[in-house]
């Protein structure tokens, strides 16, 4: 996985969703913008953050060599009662 995979899909317009799967088999959810950003070497990801809001409960440093592939999750569309 490149940087620059991550990038375009951190800054898709419209924004889509995303899981990254890690070379460890574990998962990490992207589910809005502003939860993820590339850094150098790897990419932070903010732990419980809330779109719009300023607050989070923590954060993660993924380098990128335990990247290991990336999933487009789609959105939930919202049924009118």
């Amino acid at each position: 996985m490149t940087s620059k995979d991550i990038q375009a899909e951190l800054e898709k317009t419209p924004f889509v969703p995303f899981r990254l799967h890690l070379v460890s088999g574990k998962t990490v959810d992207i589910p809005h913008p502003g939860v993820g950003w590339l850094m150098q070497n790897g990419l932070l990801v903010f732990q419980k953050a809330k779109q719009g809001s300023a607050r989070v409960g923590g954060y993660d440093f993924i380098a990128l060599r335990n990247i290991d592939r990336l999933e487009q999750r789609r959105q939930r569309s919202r049924k009118s009662a």
